[in-house]
Parts: structure tokens; sequence; C-alpha cells
């Protein structure tokens, strides 16, 4: 990896570092999820960095993949336990870091427990490490506090603009014969829960992605496909990003181009048992000595 390559994926990682540290002091009981959003993602903005994908905030049974949405009055409650999941990019190299927040001391073993299986999976994190391994020590380490891992969520390798580049980091003693090599960019990313150990697509979703250009017929729905290839023709998007069309016309184009093939959406993940879900999350580079850009 390129000495300028490391120095935008450090960088990135230090503003996604700053975006956590704000998100730790303005996530409170009442506080809006929308606003919330807007101000970690406005500190990524001011910090000269580029937003990655929507910030994920996802609370309780929900792993992953749920952001606020247009007019979202939705509002964090004493007993939450919210996953603040955020992307940053500098010129296509990202840092994505993750960080769960509970109040008053709920469910604080399990929140030890996904990071402490993520500070002991970097430990092994090194040029020739079967990947196979790594969820074999976050799966021990999670269920050495009574919890379950999240089998089918899993850490990812990065590119440039590409946050899942189609290897997966597991999170459970897995059989590979993938190992780590020098330059490669990952984010290892644990989920510890007290239900059944897996996740379930929801019923609904407020993240997008461009595929490809499709016919459809509403007027709306042609512009807005013609507004994500523009600006959004690599990484995902939010719903409430996008200033038209609005309501219910908006609901509609989104719902006709991803019937179309034209844009992926990702539903809010679910823990299949009901079961509250943390999540800790780095963004590691593979060398000799590896460099964790989000810690």
């Amino acid at each position: 990896m390129e000495k300028e390559t490391i120095e935008k994926y450090i960088e990135a990682g230090k503003i996604a570092k700053k975006a956590i540290e704000l998100a730790k002091k303005i996530v409170k009981p009442g506080a809006s999820i929308l606003e919330t959003a807007q101000k970690i993602e406005s500190e990524i903005t001011k910090n000269n960095g580029q937003i990655a994908f929507p910030t994920n905030i996802s609370t309780n049974d929900f792993a992953a993949h749920d952001t606020a949405f247009p007019n979202d009055t939705r509002t964090f409650k004493d007993d939450d336990i919210i996953k603040i999941d955020i992307g940053v990019h500098i010129d296509g190299y990202i840092a994505d870091t993750a960080t769960t927040i509970s109040f008053n001391n709920n469910k604080a073993d399990m929140l030890k427990a996904s990071r402490e299986a993520l500070q002991n999976a970097i430990k092994i994190t090194r040029p020739g490490t079967n990947i196979g391994e790594i969820g074999k020590t976050i799966q021990e380490t999670i269920e050495s506090f009574g919890y379950k891992p999240v089998s089918n969520l899993s850490g990812h390798y990065l590119g440039q603009y590409t946050i899942h580049t189609g290897t997966s980091i597991p999170n459970i003693k897995t059989d590979t014969d993938v190992t780590l090599k020098e330059g490669d960019a990952i984010a290892i990313e644990p989920f510890a829960t007290d239900g059944a150990g897996a996740i379930r697509d929801g019923s609904r979703a407020a993240i997008y992605r461009f595929i490809q250009n499709r016919p459809v017929r509403l007027q709306a729905a042609r512009k807005l496909l013609t507004f994500a290839q523009k600006n959004y023709s690599t990484l995902p998007f939010a719903a409430r990003w996008l200033k038209e069309p609005k309501g219910f016309m908006l609901d509609t184009a989104l719902k006709q181009l991803v019937q179309a093939g034209a844009l992926h959406e990702y539903p809010v993940l679910k823990e299949i048992g009901n079961g509250t879900v943390t999540q800790a999350e780095h963004t590691v580079l593979i060398q000799e000595k590896p460099i964790v850009t989000t810690a």
C-alpha cells in the first residue's frame, strides 16, 4: 500500500473518531434521531471528510442499517441500546467505525463483550492470519461473557469507494483458506446479542445504493435515478438526503426503482429472537504492525 493511500485512510479514521466522540456527547434520552444523524454527518463534512454511508443509528433488537428517515420524529429512550455506525472517506479510502451507547449502565456486560471481542481480534491481525481465526476469537470472547455472536453479520474488506469488496471477516469460527495480506484494509465488526444469534431483514428501509439504469414509468423516479447515478454511483445514500420528490411521491419513486432493479435497498436488520444487540468496530490496515485507523 502506497504511503499516500495510508495517509488518506488514517485521515479518514481521525475524522471518523471525532464523529464518534461527538455522538457519545449528543446521544441522550429525548434527543432526536434525525437531528443526531444530521449533526454527526455535519461533523464529518466540517472536518473535510466525505460521508461513506448514511450514519446508522440502530436501537435495541435492530442490529444495523437503520437511519433517520425524512421527517423522522423518533427520539432516544432511557432504556435504549444504541449502535452508532459511521463511515468516512478521503478520495474513496474509507474509515468504518461503530460504537454502542447505553444509558444508566444498561446491558454493560454485553457492551463489554463486543468491545473486548474487537480488541482481541485486532491483536491477532497481521499478514498471514487466517480470517477464520478472527471469527473464532470473536466468538470465544463473546461467549465467555454469556452472549452469542450474531452469526450472519460480519466485518469486511474495504476497497476504494467500496465498503464491502465481497470478502467477509466472520464473527464466528469459520473454515476458510483466506488469509490477511499486507496492504489489506479491513473492518472488524463484532456483534453480541442475548437473543438467538442471527438477524433477518426488517420491514422498512431508508438506505439505498445505485445499481444500474433501468426504464421506469414514473417521472419522479426517473429524475431520482438520474440524481442517484450522478451523486451516489458507488456508495449508499439516505432517503432523507433527497430534496425531491417528497412524502408519498418519494416512497413511491424509491419502491419503483427497487422493483425495477435500479436501486438496491438496505432493510433494517432485526435480531430473529428479538434480542438486544451491541456492536463495536474499527478499521485496520494490515501491516507487520497493523494500523487501527479509527482508534
